[in-house]
Parts: structure tokens; sequence; C-alpha cells
């Protein structure tokens, strides 16, 4: 059996998280693009420029509804194990409660007109 990844114990979708670890600069782009159905999708801070990692708690809590979780499964680099996990940590329900919570200030989704 293969070991599921978890989020990042400071995983800005954890709720025990440290809070006001990130910069909010850095999740302006992330609230626009990697919401909802998407094909956009949030890499884990831990990511290098030469190895995309996809974002553990992004993934669990937006879940198959996401174009782009749904093409990380097709390519392997998700599980569907992982994405349907509610073992782990808790975890915001919602974009938008992850957002608050780290007291970054949403701007205007990218939604196409």
């Amino acid at each position: 059996m293969t070991r599921l990844r978890q989020p990042c114990s400071n995983c800005p979708w954890r709720v025990d998280a440290p809070r006001e670890h990130w910069d909010p600069t850095h999740f302006d782009a992330i609230w626009r693009n990697c919401q909802d159905d998407g094909l956009s999708v949030m890499g884990c801070h831990k990511s290098k420029p030469d190895a995309f990692v996809p974002c553990q708690g992004w993934a669990r809590v937006i879940g198959r509804d996401a174009i782009g979780v749904r093409i990380l499964l097709m390519k392997g680099d998700l599980t569907i194990e992982e994405v349907e996990d509610r073992t782990g940590p808790k975890l915001f329900p919602t974009f938008a409660a992850m957002m608050r919570a780290n007291k970054i200030k949403m701007g205007k989704r990218n939604r196409v007109k």
C-alpha cells in the first residue's frame, strides 16, 4: 500500500497551522486562479521551479470538482486516496475560509464573463 502524502505542518489549509506565516501577496494569484473548477493548480510551498508538487491541503478541499485536480489524477501526480482522505489534519472547508484565517484579503476572482 502506498503511503498517503499529507498537508505540510505549516500548510495554510490546516486549521492547526501557524497563522500569519504567509506573505499575503503570495496568495493573490492563487486566489484568482486556483479555485473551483479552474485548470490552475495550487502548488505546495515546498515545490521547486524544476519539481512541482501539488498542495495536499488544496487538493483535498477543492477535490475532483477542479479540472486541475482531475488532470493531476490522470497524470499520477495525485492519487484518489489522497484527494478523498479525511483522516489527516483538519482543513479549512473552503478557499475563502482559509484566506480569512490567514488574514489575507481576498481580491476579485478571475472569472470569465
